[in-house]
Parts: C-alpha cells; sequence; structure tokens
C-alpha cells in the first residue's frame, strides 16, 4: 500500500511590509499579518476593523481558509464567497497575491475535501509589491518651471497613501517638497531650482525610490508686451 505525500499549498509571497505608521489597521497591514499561516485566526478578528474596503473580502476569505485547511475552524463557504466577490483580483498588489493564494487553497480543497495541512511562511522569493515612481505628469512636454504644480504616480503600493505624510517625504532635486496625495498620486510644486534635468525621490519610512531625471527644470518665459498700454516710441 502506497503513500503519497500532499505537495503543501504555497503561502503568501513577502509583502514588503507596511510600517503602519498611524496604527490604524488597513488592509495592507492585515496582508503583514496574514504573512504567518499562526496568525490567520488574529487577522480574522482585525479585519471588521478596517476603515477601507479595499481588500477586505480576499483577506477575510484568505483567512477563513488558512484556518480550515489547517483544520482550526475557519470556514470553507465564506472563502469561497470572498474569492468570488474580489474576483478582478483585488485593490491592491497585496490583493492579488492574497487572490492568487486563496485560489490556490480553495483549490487544493476542491482535489482533497477533508484534508487538513499545515502551512508554513513563504521564505524569500519575489516580492508581491514591485513599489516604484511610475511616471512624473508635467503636462506631457517633461519640463516644467518652479512654482508649477506637478503630479507623481506611485506604482504598487504597500501601504495606505495617507501614512505618506506621516512617515515619508519627497525631494525634488535633492530639496524637500510639501506634498499631498490622492491615493497612488503625489501633488508637488517644483522649487526653485536652476534649469536642467533632475531627479524626483519618494521616502516612506526606511525605504526610498528615485526616478533619474525624471523632467527638466525650465526657465520661466519672459511676460509678454502688454499691447493695452504699448505704443510707438515717442521722438
Amino acid at each position: 500500500m502506497s503513500r503519497k505525500v500532499l505537495e503543501v499549498p504555497g503561502w503568501l509571497p513577502p509583502g514588503p511590509a507596511s510600517p503602519d505608521a498611524d496604527g490604524v489597521p488597513d488592509p495592507a497591514s492585515v496582508y503583514d499579518l496574514l504573512s504567518d499561516p499562526a496568525d490567520c485566526r488574529a487577522a480574522l478578528g482585525v479585519i471588521p476593523r478596517l476603515t477601507a474596503d479595499g481588500d477586505r473580502a480576499v483577506l477575510r476569505g484568505l483567512a477563513s481558509a488558512c484556518l480550515a485547511v489547517q483544520g482550526e475552524g475557519g470556514d470553507w463557504a465564506q472563502a469561497v464567497r470572498d474569492h468570488a466577490a474580489s474576483a478582478g483580483g483585488g485593490d491592491s498588489c497585496k490583493g492579488r497575491a492574497a487572490h492568487a493564494v486563496l485560489g490556490g487553497l480553495l483549490d487544493f480543497h476542491r482535489r482533497h475535501p477533508g484534508v487538513s495541512v499545515r502551512l508554513k511562511p513563504a521564505s524569500g522569493g519575489t516580492p508581491a509589491c514591485g513599489y516604484r515612481i511610475a511616471r512624473v505628469d508635467t503636462g506631457g512636454d517633461g519640463t516644467a518651471i518652479p512654482g508649477e504644480a506637478i503630479g507623481i504616480e506611485l506604482a504598487d503600493m504597500y501601504f495606505d497613501p495617507a501614512e505618506l505624510l506621516r512617515s515619508g517625504g519627497v525631494s525634488i532635486g535633492g530639496q524637500e517638497v510639501p506634498v499631498r496625495t490622492d491615493r497612488g498620486v503625489l501633488s508637488v510644486v517644483v522649487p526653485a531650482l536652476a534649469p536642467g534635468p533632475v531627479d524626483v525621490a519618494v521616502r516612506y519610512g526606511g525605504t526610498e525610490v528615485r526616478l533619474p531625471t525624471a523632467f527638466t527644470v525650465a526657465l520661466p518665459e519672459p511676460n509678454a508686451p502688454d499691447e493695452a498700454t504699448d505704443g510707438p516710441a515717442t521722438p
């Protein structure tokens, strides 16, 4: 009589981890809590306190399936409903990773109903989020003058964008600038800099992403003549 060793479903890839600077639970920090399958019950208890709906369903389904596949309770029916509700793959890079792992657990359960396995944290591998500056919007021409507002678009953010205002910052050409944020797009004003190409850097916690020669600082155009007051030269 032969025994076939079951392959344990893979678990969540690393975040990177969000420091959760404001101390308020958000989907990104719940993902971090779920990175250890031993903490799935604790994560399930935090999810009702989330103030944002993004990724709530897929994280709840993953925590439920995590407990169920390990024989620690959980709810397979809830996991199935939440996986279907997040069919788009989640609202963030962490949400998409959670959706993929949840799909693997549900597939394992369909093939091996009633079987329990011990999940293990992922060791290394490619992070779930390729956090970076996607582009700098200067209006399409790649240039901006001091005092002009520009947009910095971030991709694959792994934290609540509001936390960037508390634990991060933006610099243009090496100068720190005030920043406003609307989800993944930062709004800043170009400081007084000499003309030429400049780098843009965004700092959050101990992580900094940089876009070299992000745009070119240009000289302001000279004021056009005022036709109402300018007249012919007097002799």
